[in-house]
């Protein structure tokens, strides 16, 4: 591959741009550049979905929570416990995003493992028990069923299958 010292010192948001004058300028290159973004889209690996997930989850600590429970500025008061499924909730979002958008797109095999990488990643954190984690100030294990329910839900929305053998094998509490 060619390098290309200026492109590579683009951000991303700033590589997409020139992607898109180059696609104006040259409309012939949009068939192939749709196959190669379809490509892209079509891949995913459940096993670094799952660590991810309880990645993000087991990185939520309590100075966190401390910023969001308890009085606020307004006079209200936010419960602990809603506050920390707050930040699961924030934390998981991206994943669910990325599971619309390549349901969204056709790409269902890549949004199953993105599914069943949650799944996993989800189940993982179900019985974690460290005091200094959001997640068990969220109400273990209902935080995280409630989040795998999410999950559930969006795929049989969007028309992607998770084995139930997947499940009583991987999380059977779910099944």
């Amino acid at each position: 591959m060619q390098k290309t010292p200026t492109l590579d010192a683009l951000s991303a948001v700033e590589q997409a741009g020139v992607l898109a004058t180059l696609l104006r300028v040259h409309p012939e290159l949009a068939r192939e550049a749709e196959a190669i973004a379809a490509e892209r889209l079509a891949e995913e690996d459940s096993d670094e979905v799952a660590a991810g997930v309880a990645a993000e989850l087991r990185a939520l600590h309590l100075e966190q929570l401390a910023d969001r429970a308890g009085p606020q500025w307004d006079g209200g008061y936010v419960e602990p416990h809603e506050a920390a499924c707050e930040l699961l909730d924030e934390a998981v979002q991206p994943y669910l995003d990325d599971l619309s958008r390549r349901m969204r797109v056709g790409a269902t095999e890549a949004a199953g493992q993105i599914a069943r990488g949650m799944l996993a990643g989800l189940y993982a954190c179900r019985d974690e028990n460290d005091n200094d984690l959001v997640l068990t100030h969220a109400g273990m294990p209902d935080a995280v069923d409630y989040l795998a329910s999410t999950v559930l839900a969006a795929c049989a929305k969007g028309g992607v299958a998770v084995p139930e053998q997947w499940l009583a094998d991987n999380c059977p509490a779910w099944t």
